[in-house]
């Protein structure tokens, strides 16, 4: 039989893990830290004994691969989709306004929905429209060089357009501003959404925590299949021979027979391995990969348990706001924040104070001595900025020896940062792997 050791047991990693087990291949996992999950994990509040994720991830109908891995899982049933595209944005003062699909036919229901969109002018409501038609017209080399403002101003949208819809989304799926980001990414985000069909933008929620939801049945699914997992194992270096990975060295243990590895893991994690010939001298391979040009962008959590919950909806798109979006999970609300890089070097009770009176202003009903209790999250590093100047090096990284494969979402998926671009990785990572031992 043969061996795979996968380097990360983030959501890449898993899916790695799984798509390759599915072929009967051994696969050894080993993770760095003492959790499986990376960035998608469920905490314990024992105060309040209710289950938090570290951050809220919104994901959509569109997510073919995730949705998959969810069935092969057995947790499909763990999701709430949709059965119409319904997003609440509110506006200072308390406005409300539903940016909601009818029940009729695709794609008429989704331009239907935008032009019902009343924070927006009739006008401006065309402009998206006229935009949304023409995405299937836009050839992929004229975004090439494009960031999203550049290219939403040439689209003739305006202030109030990119203001109060295309901003949020841009943060939301993007993680990074419209100035910095990139327009091919983000033309493909549009593409999967407005153009994938009926279920495309449906939102899917999580009933349960993340962890519940992936690593937990993940673990137990592996483990049925014999592969090996270790956790807070983290790799120190790799041994070369005859061009090959040949030998993997942890803070724990040494492996060597193996056939392949996956390297499932960030580009700052990849790039403190040290790569060593057959004499233990460094070699320069890792540093001509170029990974440790990718830049970082931030995310911020804030979780809020309440006396009383007064908000009525499952989430909230927040217009023109420090706070992007806000989740209603009963017992607790979540407040994100994406991009976050100047509030995460905040103190937390200064951010507090902010988000009390924003949330006011935005939420008349919200006071903050309905609050218990709150945990703030900060993920300094959450994800890389998909830019223009990343958006090129993803395309052109390749794994300099044959038996050594990359997975993570920032490895070349068309896609952001996001757990569908992950688990899509891990997938492509498995595939190229079997191709290599013939399987």
């Amino acid at each position: 039989m043969k061996n795979v050791i996968v380097v990360g047991g983030g959501l890449a990693g898993l899916s790695t893990a799984v798509y390759l087990s599915e072929k009967n291949i051994s696969v050894t996992l080993l993770e760095a830290s003492p959790k499986l999950g990376g960035r998608t994990y469920s905490l314990h509040n024992e105060n309040q004994n209710d289950i938090y994720d570290n951050g809220q991830h919104l994901m959509l109908g569109c997510y073919d691969e995730t949705l998959s891995l969810l069935k092969k899982l057995g947790s499909y049933d763990k999701v709430d989709i949709q059965k119409q595209m319904a997003i609440s944005f509110v506006e200072e003062g308390g406005i409300q306004t539903k940016l909601k699909a009818p029940r009729i036919f695709y794609p008429l229901n989704l331009l239907l929905a935008i032009l019902k969109y009343k924070t927006l002018s009739l006008k401006d409501r065309f402009r998206i429209v006229d935009f949304i038609m023409d995405l299937g017209c836009c050839a992929d080399e004229d975004l090439k060089n494009m960031t999203v403002i550049e290219w939403l101003l040439q689209k003739d949208q305006n202030d109030e357009t990119i203001k109060k819809l295309w901003e949020i989304l841009i943060v939301g799926t993007m993680n990074t501003t419209p100035e910095k980001a990139s327009a091919q990414v983000f033309d493909e985000v549009l593409r999967e959404v407005f153009l994938g069909g009926s279920r495309a933008s449906k939102i899917v929620l999580p009933k349960v925590g993340l962890s519940e939801l992936f690593s937990i049945p993940t673990e137990k699914l592996l483990v049925a299949k014999n592969c090996i997992i270790k956790t807070s194992e983290r790799v120190e270096n790799a041994v070369l021979q005859n061009d090959r990975v040949v030998s993997i060295k942890t803070n724990k243990s040494i492996y060597e027979n193996f056939d392949a590895v996956v390297f499932a893991i960030p580009p700052f994690s990849f790039d403190k391995i040290s790569f060593l010939d057959s004499l233990g001298k460094i070699t320069s391979h890792r540093f001509q990969l170029s990974l440790g040009e990718f830049k970082y962008s931030s995310i911020l959590n804030i979780h809020l348990w309440l006396k009383e919950n007064p908000f009525t909806e499952k989430f909230y798109g927040l217009i023109e706001s420090e706070i992007h979006w806000l989740f209603n999970h009963g017992k607790h609300i979540s407040l994100t924040v994406s991009s976050a890089d100047a509030l995460c070097e905040m103190e937390n009770e200064m951010i507090l104070e902010d988000f009390y009176s924003e949330l006011k202003i935005y939420f008349p009903i919200f006071k903050k001595e309905l609050v218990t209790e709150w945990k703030i999250i900060k993920e300094k590093r959450a994800t890389f900025i998909p830019d223009c100047a990343s958006n090129e090096l993803r395309k052109s990284i390749a794994s300099p020896f044959p038996n050594m494969f990359f997975a993570g979402d920032w490895t070349d998926t068309e896609f952001p940062a996001t757990i569908e671009g992950a688990v899509l990785s891990g997938r492509l990572a498995a595939q190229k792997s079997c191709s290599f031992l013939n399987y």
